[in-house]
């Protein structure tokens, strides 16, 4: 039961939605977003993506700081207040071989109105991009670092696990004012799944699950 408590809250805490906002907004530029996908699972004999989305929207301070917010609503459906918020700064500019750095420190909220269910947990998102071509498109490789604050779960199980590490590689494409992300997620790659009903699927096989996700982002405003 412990273990199925660290694993299948942790999944599903952080893995609603790909990186956001892995490169900054230009300063004065907004953006809304439009996020899909999730774990891997098995349905139905097929491999699918769960069906999670959520919205979010980003505010470029200048070009190396965005701050941004996002609402799950597959979560709200359920009747779950589920928030994310957070910053990314970019660290290190591409040249040559040396890519581009971002960082994005966030908090993940989740609450359920009339119930004693509410938690939060920090974040970190670490990516390096490397931008190429006339429209400035990109891929990306980093890692989503999840951290457990609360010294006890569910039913008053003591927290075994206060750090999951998630790499993920993506890439954006650009057309326009458009952006199509599309993401490849590794969660919790060194845990063991084997325990848990959820059929989730992995390239790792019984340790952890992989996420797929789409993006679609219109910017606006400078």
């Amino acid at each position: 039961m412990k273990k199925f408590l660290v694993f299948f809250i942790g999944i599903w805490a952080f893995s609603c939605a790909p990186s956001r906002f892995v490169e900054p907004l230009e300063k004065g530029q907004h953006a809304v977003a439009l996020d899909l996908g999730g774990q891997l699972i098995e349905f139905g004999g097929l491999i699918i993506p769960t069906p999670m989305s959520s919205i979010s929207y980003g505010y470029g301070l200048d070009s190396t700081k965005t701050l941004y917010g996002g609402l799950h609503t597959t979560s709200l459906l359920f009747g779950n207040l589920h928030l994310d918020a957070g910053a990314t700064f970019k660290l290190l500019n591409q040249t040559g071989i040396q890519p581009n750095l971002s960082v994005s420190p966030a908090i993940t909220f989740i609450s359920r109105p009339g119930a004693d269910a509410t938690n939060f947990w920090p974040r970190l998102d670490v990516n390096a991009y490397w931008n190429y071509g006339k429209r400035n498109n990109y891929f990306y490789a980093g890692a989503t670092n999840w951290f457990e604050p609360q010294a006890n779960r569910a039913y008053g199980e003591a927290t075994l696990k206060r750090f999951l590490f998630n790499p993920q590689i993506g890439h954006a494409a650009k057309f326009g004012t458009w952006q199509l992300q599309t993401e490849l997620k590794f969660l919790a790659p060194g845990e063991d799944n084997s325990f848990v009903f959820v059929p989730y699927r992995s390239v790792f096989g019984n340790n952890g699950a992989t996420g797929l996700y789409i993006n679609l982002i219109k910017t606006f405003g400078k």
